[in-house]
């Protein structure tokens, strides 16, 4: 094949039929093949620093993953219950619902109930009478805390039972609920698996407990109620309505008082768990690890640019003065 020995040359080929064999590469993809070629050249340069800003990365994220506490997480499962209306309640709650609802007799659907049971384990007044009930406070806000002296610490702010709340169904309590199934997880988050355990079955408990002991306290006042508007009539109709629902009422609250589990059945109780869930020590240590790499690429490209303007001023000087000599 002729090569070109000078410009003329040169155009003619360009110009001319084709002759031999070409290879044209665009100058955009050469440029991006030096470019790269040049990374990665400097990056092999600096393999030491690199891999010591990894290791360093590593070690820091590894030492503050050792130092913050272990967090574990217990679970209970439980089951919402629903009882199904008793024999002609419906026809009593269509026939004399307004007196039904003067008594406080609950002729409503199960749904309803259920939906209630719900709310109150979710809502911020039960969430404030359990920290209450079990002396939360302290072990909550445990560094503002003095144990030998049974109080707050001076200087540190008070912190309120507001506070507590917020910390305790933020941080602390999860409460989900599967839609298909209808069942319901209690999750508790804490440093002590023992006793991450013993408040999620306590939080059950003491759901039950409360609406239990209101089912009890709804029911005497409805049969009291009852029993009053009862002497007050002489229809026969009305009377045997009203016989109808202090029977109700009377099966409501013998069901109150011997069902512990009143609102909600406890599918799987939480025990301690064995397992943390955080902190998660090794991808604490490998995105510690990334991150070192990461920061030491950035420095050596850095660091290239900042002494690059110096090298090019120093070749221009030894230039000139070669040129001057």
């Amino acid at each position: 094949m002729n090569v070109p020995k000078s410009d003329d040359d040169l155009r003619q080929v360009m110009t001319g039929p084709p002759a031999g064999y070409f290879v044209i590469v665009p100058q955009s993809q050469a440029e991006d093949v030096v470019n790269l070629a040049a990374i990665f050249t400097i990056l092999g340069n600096s393999w030491k620093g690199l891999i010591s800003a990894a290791l360093l990365g590593a070690i820091i994220a590894a030492v503050i993953s050792l130092q913050m506490r272990s967090l574990y997480r217990a679970e209970t499962l439980i089951a919402p219950v629903t009882r199904d209306s008793l024999g002609g309640l419906d026809a009593l709650r269509n026939q004399f619902g307004g007196l039904a609802e003067l008594a406080g007799v609950d002729v409503g659907t199960s749904g309803g109930r259920r939906e209630e049971s719900f709310a109150t384990l979710t809502s911020m007044g039960f969430a404030r009478s359990f920290l209450l009930s079990e002396s939360l406070m302290p072990i909550l806000f445990a560094d503002r805390w003095d144990s030998k002296a049974s109080r707050w610490r001076e200087g540190e702010k008070q912190p309120t039972l507001e506070d507590g709340v917020k910390s305790f169904t933020k941080k602390v309590r999860t409460v989900t609920e599967d839609r298909k199934t209808g069942l319901v997880t209690v999750s508790v988050e804490w440093y002590s698996p023992q006793l991450a355990a013993r408040w999620a079955n306590r939080i059950v408990e003491m759901v039950n407990e409360r609406l239990r002991t209101q089912a009890i306290r709804n029911t005497d006042l409805s049969i009291d109620y009852l029993n009053k508007e009862l002497a007050k009539t002489n229809v026969v109709e009305i009377k045997q309505a009203i016989y109808r629902l202090i029977e109700s009422q009377v099966n409501s609250a013998m069901r109150a008082n011997v069902e512990h589990e009143y609102a909600f059945r406890v599918i799987d109780l939480a025990v301690a768990p064995e397992t943390r869930v955080s902190p998660k020590r090794v991808v604490m240590t490998l995105v510690g690890c990334a991150t070192g790499l990461f920061v030491g690429v950035i420095f050596v490209f850095v660091r290239r640019g900042f002494h690059a303007p110096r090298r090019s001023s120093m070749a221009s000087a030894v230039d000139t003065a070669t040129r001057g000599t």
